[in-house]
């Protein structure tokens, strides 16, 4: 009986702290820009190179009460007013936190062995749903980045067949 009860507090906790995660994802992909309600802020909203926009919200606008993603940039792109992928940006940490939040909520990888999560350098995708997800880490002018891409399967494949021409073009 005892361990019954356990079980369910410990349910019960598991569910709240769920409950409790933050949730950049504020919108749907395929939905316009005006969806987007967020108290007391103006998101700032830059063209993208390729003629779509960019709207760049801090993590801590949308996240008061988890601290542990501070620091990282949630840039929604829009192409014809169309949310086509979210992404985390997080440059010049001393951690590796957006590491951890991709392995805690999409499944772990193996790294190579001996090579701390600080000093590794690489990709990993995730199928979830109708959902790609990308995680990232690489160097960049003064130091290393970690990106989070989040984009609906065919999205994805519009993008690599965009990039594909845009590169040979």
């Amino acid at each position: 009986m005892n361990k019954f009860i356990v079980y369910i507090f410990g349910f019960f906790l598991l569910v709240q702290a769920n409950a409790l995660a933050c949730n950049f994802k504020i919108t749907n992909f395929g939905s316009p820009k005006e969806s987007i309600k967020i108290e007391e802020l103006v998101p700032v909203v830059m063209p993208d190179r390729f003629g779509g926009e960019q709207l760049i919200i801090p993590m801590q606008e949308l996240c008061k009460n988890d601290k542990s993603l501070y620091g990282t940039s949630v840039i929604h792109l829009y192409i014809e007013n169309k949310l086509n992928r979210i992404q985390l940006y997080r440059p010049n940490m001393d951690d590796s936190k957006l590491m951890d939040y991709a392995m805690g909520k999409y499944g772990s990888f193996n790294l190579p062995e001996g090579v701390p999560k600080s000093r590794w350098r690489g990709s990993y995708v995730w199928e979830s749903g109708n959902d790609s997800i990308e995680y990232i880490k690489t160097d960049i002018h003064d130091g290393h980045v970690e990106i989070i891409n989040i984009v609906v399967n065919f999205i994805l494949l519009v993008w690599q067949i965009m990039i594909q021409r845009w590169g040979n073009g």
